[in-house]
């Protein structure tokens, strides 16, 4: 078994070291081998296997933005030796001051002042273009006020005139010439300017090193150092696929991890463990305070007000997480943008797993899961779907329907999660002989628990639900309004044999003295429970139909359809965040106006 050592974890405070280690240091040749990803995290493992002990050893080249509250070494076997001590330095690709910098930086220099004198040498070409122009302007000027006065002879206009084309045509080529130099000069400047950003920006780029100390028991003892941090930057959620058997009475549940990480580190071969667990969250024995009445007397309580590393691991994250994807594809642009945009989705992903796994836990439940084989997961922000586990499942098929709701009759399944494992909140894709039919979502189910599950749509049976107007009327009774509402629901099966179906509907609940419901009559007669929902058990021969009736009367006060209207523009609500009261209103507010025209 392996034992960690418990120790005390010092962060140097000193001045940042560089990529390059002291001399008697040796670089432990570590590989990630497991990882556990929560929803806003990871918890990474390395392992450097065969290790000389005494001395000291660095893990290099880690993200800068690990969490250094959560760093924990140890030695396997523990005999081997003793952890002294563990720092954790931050470090960077290169020095600011690094002889490579400075080339770069000289070689982008000299040839922005070779750029800067071909710049001066055009600004010279300019001027000497507008002087030769003032000078042509001046001599077509000077031409008809000398012949007016004198004999201009040939010769003298046309030396005027050679002397203008010559200097031109000598700018022009001078001109042409410049121009050359600077097309020749552009790519090569822009190469050096690269280099130059990508030495800058490695001398800006924070990682970290964890160094560790240790003594050996014997000369030459070796051991597997291994070292544990958590580090932002990815998240997974669940999803299932749900294949149905061809005579509904068994379900294959497959469930999947979709993971998507921006740590920094890739996750080639390592064991993946998917968490909903908080890692930060202190678990306690639960214990009943005292409930004290009087006297002025309270318990106290001490809160740990002490910021969580984790914060400033997200801080660091955040401002240096954009620059290594800068440096790490500068080759590559398309790769940045698309980096840039995965993880946007990774954080709206993020929030939503984040609230959807407190739900789990308000149950009191954290659940684990191992991944079924070591996919490769890159740091690109992209989704990896990795499978973590597998059930079959007893199914009781049924088909519902509730018309006035949905005028599609849907099948489901009544299973019990007779596996091992809980049934994680998460999309579902639904799939029948082994073609898609569609999407629905699940919440969590413990093992041992019973739920249903939505299938598809009863495509083979046919609802309709209609007010009869010959039964239904509005009318007064002193200084009430009186509304009998009537309604016909219809289901018809369209298949060649026989199906059973639980129909449903309801009959108005009031909750206040101001509606009454009397005079309920329900064909078949059924009795509705508490919340004034009906349920009938119906079996349609093939091609049959059957009609059921749902009848009622509501009395209440004439302006109360009114005052909901007003108060609904007042509050600015919907029907699907009305209260049950409001809801009522609505549907006297509906039926008024239908029974109206």
């Amino acid at each position: 078994m392996q034992t960690f050592v418990k120790l005390f974890v010092f962060i140097s405070l000193t001045a940042p070291r560089w990529a390059a280690q002291a001399e008697d240091t040796k670089i432990a040749a570590s590989k990630i081998t497991a990882v556990t990803v929560y929803a806003d995290r990871a918890r990474v493992t390395r392992t450097a296997v065969n290790v000389p002990l005494g001395g000291r050893l660095a893990f290099t080249t880690l993200p800068g933005w690990i969490d250094e509250g959560s760093v924990r070494v140890s030695l396997a076997p523990a005999s081997a030796g003793e952890l002294l001590d563990v720092q954790i330095e931050k470090t960077f690709l290169a020095r600011p001051d690094d002889a490579a910098l400075r080339q770069a930086e000289a070689a982008v220099i000299e040839l922005t002042d070779q750029l800067a004198a071909l710049d001066d040498e055009r600004a010279a070409l300019d001027a000497q273009a507008k002087q030769t122009d003032a000078i042509r302007a001046f001599s077509l000027d000077k031409l008809p006020k000398d012949a007016a006065v004198r004999e201009v002879k040939v010769e003298e206009y046309g030396g005027v005139v050679k002397f203008i084309g010559h200097s031109l045509l000598e700018i022009s080529k001078a001109s042409r010439e410049l121009e050359k130099k600077r097309r020749e000069l552009q790519p090569e400047l822009a190469a050096r300017q690269k280099k130059f950003n990508d030495l800058r920006q490695r001398a800006q780029l924070e990682q970290r090193s964890v160094v560790v100390t240790t003594t050996a028991q014997q000369a030459g003892a070796t051991a597997t150092v291994t070292l544990t941090y958590l580090l932002p930057g990815a998240t997974w959620e669940p999803v299932h696929e749900v294949r149905t058997a061809a005579d509904g009475r068994s379900v294959a549940v497959a469930s999947f991890a979709v993971v998507t990480q921006t740590t920094g580190e890739d996750w080639e071969g390592a064991a993946l463990t998917f968490s909903t667990q908080r890692p930060n969250t202190t678990e306690r024995i639960p214990e009943l305070e005292a409930l004290l009445v009087g006297g002025g007397r309270s318990l106290t309580k001490v809160v740990n007000a002490g910021a969580d590393s984790f914060d400033l691991a997200v801080a660091n994250f955040e401002g240096n997480n954009g620059r290594w994807n800068t440096y790490a594809n500068s080759a590559k642009l398309e790769v940045q943008q698309g980096w840039a945009e995965n993880v946007k989705q990774q954080r709206v992903r993020q929030v939503k797993v984040v609230e959807a796994f407190q739900k789990v836990q308000q149950r009191g439940t954290t659940a684990q899961f191992a991944a079924l084989g070591a996919p490769a997961v890159r740091t690109d922000g992209r989704l990896v779907r990795v499978p973590i586990g597998t059930e079959q499942l007893a199914a009781t098929p049924r088909i519902v329907a509730a018309p006035e709701l949905s005028l599609n009759a849907v099948q489901t399944a009544d299973l019990v999660n007779t596996g091992h494992q809980p049934l994680l909140p998460g999309k579902v894709l639904l799939y029948a002989a082994g073609a898609f039919v569609g999407t629905t979502e699940t919440e969590f189910v413990a093992p041992g628990e019973g739920f249903a599950m939505f299938l598809g749509v009863a495509d083979r049976l046919k609802l309709t639900r209609t007010l009869d107007p010959k039964r239904s009327s509005l009318t007064w009774t002193g200084k009430r309004k009186r509304m009998l509402a009537s309604f016909v629901v219809s289901v018809e099966n369209l298949a060649d044999q026989s199906v059973t179906c639980q129909l449903a509907d309801r009959i108005p609940v009031s909750e206040t003295e101001e509606i009454r419901v009397i005079g309920v009559r329900l064909q078949p007669e059924v009795k509705p429970d508490v919340k004034g929902l009906l349920k009938w058990d119906v079996t349609l021969a093939a091609k049959e139909k059957k009609d059921f009736r749902v009848e009622y009367t509501l009395e209440y006060p004439p302006e109360m359809p009114q005052q909901r209207a007003a108060a609904q523009t007042l509050n600015n609500n919907d029907d699907a965040t009305a209260a049950p009261a409001a809801s009522l209103r609505y549907q006297i507010e509906k039926l008024e106006k239908t029974l109206k025209k």
